[in-house]
This record gives C-alpha cells, sequence and structure tokens, in this order.
C-alpha cells in the first residue's frame, strides 16, 4: 500500500501544449528525449482554433456555410489528433489528448487549463516571431511562462536559434 502512494506522488502531470506545427513537434520530441520519466502522467493538449475566412455577412445568411466551417474545423482537428497520437506512439509515451475549447487567447486556455488539472510541468514550442510580430501579435509561450503557476519549458525549434 505504500508503495502505491509512493508511486502516486513521483508521478508527474505534464501538459504539452499541440498546434501540430514543426515548432510544437519539436518540443514533444525534446520533452521525449531529455526529460520523459515512465511515471509521468502526459497529456498533449490541443488548442484548437478557428479558421474562419469567410465574410461575417455570408456566415449569418447562411447556416449551410457555418455547418460546413465546423465540418472542416473537425476534420482538422481529428488530422491533428492522428498525427499527435503517432508521435507518441513511436517514443511510446502513453498519453492522453485533450482539446482544449478556446473562449481566449491560447496563451489564457493552455494556462487555465493548467490550473484547473492541477499540472506539475507545461512543455511548449515557441514559432520564433520577431520582436515586432510578438509586439504586435503576442507571444503564447510569453503569456505561459508569466502566467503559470508551474514550471514552464519552452523549446526552441533549430529554426530559431
Amino acid at each position: 500500500m505504500t508503495e502505491n502512494k509512493t508511486e502516486q506522488k513521483s508521478a508527474r502531470k505534464v501538459l504539452i501544449a499541440m498546434d501540430g506545427s514543426k515548432h510544437a513537434l519539436f518540443a514533444f520530441e525534446w520533452y521525449a528525449k531529455n526529460v520523459y520519466k515512465e511515471t509521468d502522467n502526459v497529456i498533449m493538449a490541443y488548442c484548437a482554433e478557428y479558421n474562419i475566412n469567410v465574410p461575417t455577412t455570408v456566415l449569418l445568411a447562411s447556416p449551410v456555410a457555418v455547418a460546413n466551417i465546423v465540418e472542416q474545423h473537425e476534420e482538422a482537428v481529428l488530422k491533428v489528433f492522428k498525427k499527435l497520437d503517432e508521435i507518441a506512439n513511436r517514443y511510446k509515451i502513453k498519453h492522453t489528448l485533450e482539446r482544449i475549447e478556446r473562449p481566449h487567447r491560447p496563451g489564457e486556455a493552455i494556462v487555465k487549463a493548467a490550473h484547473q488539472q492541477n499540472i506539475d510541468l507545461i512543455i511548449t514550442g515557441t514559432r520564433g516571431l520577431g520582436t515586432i510580430r510578438r509586439t504586435i501579435l503576442g507571444s503564447v509561450s510569453d503569456y505561459i511562462i508569466h502566467h503559470a503557476r508551474v514550471p514552464v519549458i519552452v523549446c526552441k525549434h533549430g529554426d530559431h536559434i
């Protein structure tokens, strides 16, 4: 019985912020090679974002257009989930896939999910935005670093080192 309690205490809850990009995949691979422990409880979190390039008037006038956009979005999410499953299985990492709904910006949604699930460590990649773009668009990794209540590892892809 004490062995089980010790095992539970040593298990970390790790949230890996994933969007399917090469930067996120690099962060996952870095985690898998350098930080992963078999006792880790790995949650690969995908913060889905609707990519709507249709004028609002069309959306308001056509329920069919809205249904098509939602269907395309769901297909894209499933495609990313399949990719995430494949990479985790390649490294033989037990994991769960989680879709983080996004009423907020991605960084806020990730930090909120980490807090609600009592995560011990957050892993994220970085797109390597330049200073001006980062200032205008904001940086998901910057937000996570400054607002998370747990340690955060930000992995820079070789393109941006």
